[in-house]
């Protein structure tokens, strides 16, 4: 018994535990890559994910997140201003329903360089729940020598029916953004961000009922976004993001193309709109093709992963597909300056 549950202790830690969560829409967890997003694009923003994947060849994997965050400056403030963010989300993962939840508070200040360049400093800290059902596994010893016999004994002690451990967190991140005016689609608008952060910063451990100590590995995200206005109609949303955790790389690029159908008219009680969709590439892993769909202050967005890694034998190219729910204030299609970034 000691020696199958030193296995499973050994594939949950360095299999699963070791590694973060995986959303593809890295553009609509500003929060979850870098703390020094916080307050940085708009005044106030609040998000909700979904994502659900590998559900044709296990049990799927599914990852719900919501997050909000906003600034505090002050208008008269000339040097720079403070912003906060919260954000919590909770994964499942396959047949043990290994479940990881986690709560994280964010602080950071952006400091104006000028009247269109601020660089910000973020931090964050929170907790994680990490937790394990043994229940639905199977075992070697319930191989009757022509098949699986579910009635057969595990050979499991009754008292040990998972596992469960938590751990504080730390991250810390420096982000640079760059915007040539107030509005987003006025037809030559320019935003540019680029960040870097460190996550896990105090290596938490992790560990197994006591079995297996292990530590998360350090995880380094460097990424790069911008809106560019082509004209009047059309804008592009241009993202670039890398990842490495432990022996782990992922690099993924693409961008979507926004249509405005229509500017915000106050005086006549007409929502802003746009419409757009693109295609992103997750090194070695998959073809991502995404929708975009925005109304006044709300983005919905939408991709599918289209596996194209050795798993795709497996999983018949089908990946995982994510939507995510996007507030914003002020309305991008408005008049009204966002006080993250103007005097």
């Amino acid at each position: 018994m000691k020696l199958r549950l030193t296995i499973l202790s050994l594939l949950c830690a360095s299999g699963l535990f070791a590694q973060d969560i995986h959303l593809t829409q890295a553009n609509m967890t500003p929060l979850l890559v870098n703390p020094a997003n916080a307050g940085a694009e708009y005044t106030i923003r609040g998000i909700l994910n979904y994502r659900t994947q590998w559900g044709s060849v296990s049990e799927p994997y599914v990852t719900m997140m919501a997050a909000y965050d906003m600034n505090f400056k002050k208008p008269r403030n000339k040097t720079g201003y403070f912003a906060g963010g919260l954000y919590v989300y909770n994964d499942k993962a396959g047949a043990s329903q290994m479940k990881t939840t986690q709560v994280n508070l964010s602080l950071a200040y952006h400091v104006n360089l000028n009247e269109r360049n601020t660089l910000g400093l973020g931090l964050q800290g929170g907790y994680f729940q990490r937790s394990a059902n043994i229940n639905q596994l199977t075992w070697g010893s319930q191989f009757d020598g022509y098949q699986y016999n579910e009635n057969l004994a595990t050979g499991e002690s009754a008292g040990f029916n998972g596992i469960s451990f938590g751990s504080t967190d730390y991250t810390t991140g420096l982000l640079w953004t760059y915007r040539n005016q107030e509005k987003y689609f006025s037809g030559n608008d320019v935003y540019l961000s680029s960040g870097i952060s460190f996550h896990h910063i105090s290596k938490p451990d992790i560990e197994t009922q006591g079995l297996i100590p292990d530590e998360l590995h350090y995880r380094y995200i460097w990424h790069g976004n911008g809106i560019i206005g082509v004209n009047e109609k059309f804008s592009v949303l241009p993202y670039l993001y890398f990842s490495r955790q432990g022996p782990i790389n992922e690099i993924m690029f693409g961008s979507d193309v926004l249509y405005k159908l229509k500017q915000e008219r106050g005086l006549l009680d007409e929502k802003g709109m746009a419409i757009g969709g693109g295609l992103y590439y997750r090194w070695g892993d998959a073809f991502i093709p995404s929708l975009l769909i925005q109304y006044a202050n709300y983005t919905f967005g939408f991709t599918y992963d289209i596996n194209t890694s050795s798993l795709s034998n497996a999983t018949n190219k089908n990946g995982g597909f994510e939507i995510s729910l996007r507030y914003v204030y002020p309305n991008p299609f408005g008049q009204t300056k966002s006080t993250s970034r103007f005097n």
